[in-house]
């Protein structure tokens, strides 16, 4: 009789572990299923943050080749107006030589050709300066496709993440 009580007993004591196990399972199978969503809710995140990147990227990119572009257009309008510019000291030059006679226009005509002077000195000076600009804008063009490629690298590696999470997200057979 007492072998059967124990029996019994431990019959009743496996039935309970049984209804605890199916219950801790139940409740570890949600919180695998929440898990899961939450996962697959960051990647899309994470890819919707990658895509906007790349866009705004690209735009800035599109934005930085037109500065480019009317800086060497600017550029080249500052180097014929130097051109033009000496053209004229020289034509000053001449007519000074003429004018010598008359003392009070060839005063002017000196006064004239120095502010020409400085005037030539400035859009030298602009003409260097916008070729240093070039130069940087080149520069950051430069960088702005190097940012660019690392975005890509950026995606591929995000893309990698999203299949290796997706791989540990699977049950465990």
């Amino acid at each position: 009789m007492i072998e059967r009580d124990r029996i019994e007993g431990l019959t009743e004591l496996m039935a309970e572990l049984e209804q605890d196990l199916d219950r801790s399972d139940s409740l570890t199978g949600r919180r695998h299923r929440g898990v899961e969503l939450w996962v697959r809710v960051v990647i899309g995140l994470v890819a919707a943050l990658a895509l906007s990147n790349l866009y705004f990227v690209n735009d800035l990119t599109d934005e930085v080749r037109l500065v480019i572009t009317r800086m060497q257009e600017m550029n080249s309008l500052f180097t014929r107006v130097s051109v033009r510019m000496d053209q004229i000291s020289t034509e000053i030059d001449a007519i000074e030589r003429n004018v010598l006679l008359m003392p009070v226009v060839a005063e002017q005509m000196r006064e004239m050709s120095g502010h020409v002077a400085v005037m030539e000195q400035s859009v030298s000076f602009m003409d260097r300066a916008a070729a240093g600009l070039v130069d940087s804008v080149s520069i950051m063009d430069g960088n702005l496709r190097d940012i660019a490629v690392r975005f890509h690298g950026l995606n591929r590696s995000v893309g990698a993440m999203g299949v290796d999470v997706n791989q540990m997200a699977r049950p465990l057979p």
